[in-house]
């Protein structure tokens, strides 16, 4: 009896566990560590993920054969900025992870908001190797 109710406790803490190493690999998740080479990959899929939402929101919404002739124009805009929004904020997300894997603060994501500065920040984590290699 005793060792059935350990292999049901086992049972069911076994999704659990499963959930929570899924969601250390998850894009809008800050825990664990990537290399530099999921990193990029990452970036530019969700740079690739913008665009294109970005771009066939504003040709759906401004062709004048598919949403009402093309009066609604500025819709398209605001879902290719909601869009842009949504893949920066899980761009931060792995930068917050780079920065673990580099042995660096997170605070160092504040360099994000200083324009110019924030595409140097960005060629930094790319180029810089971890902390482990």
């Amino acid at each position: 009896m005793v060792s059935f109710c350990c292999a049901l406790v086992v049972n069911l803490n076994y999704p659990y566990s499963l959930i929570n190493s899924m969601n250390n690999n998850s894009f809008l998740s800050s825990e664990g560590c990537i290399g530099r080479v999921s990193y990029i990959l990452r970036l530019v899929l969700l740079t690739a993920i913008a665009a294109a939402i970005g771009s066939a929101a504003i040709y759906f919404f401004e062709h004048p054969d598919y949403f009402h002739h093309g009066a609604f124009g500025t819709l398209g805009v605001f879902f290719a900025i909601v869009a842009s929004l949504i893949c920066g904020m899980a761009g931060l997300m792995q930068l917050l992870k780079r920065l673990r894997d580099m042995g660096k603060a997170a605070y160092l994501t504040l360099w994000m908001l200083v324009p110019g500065l924030n595409v140097l920040f960005l060629l930094y984590t790319c180029i810089i190797p971890s902390k482990r290699a």
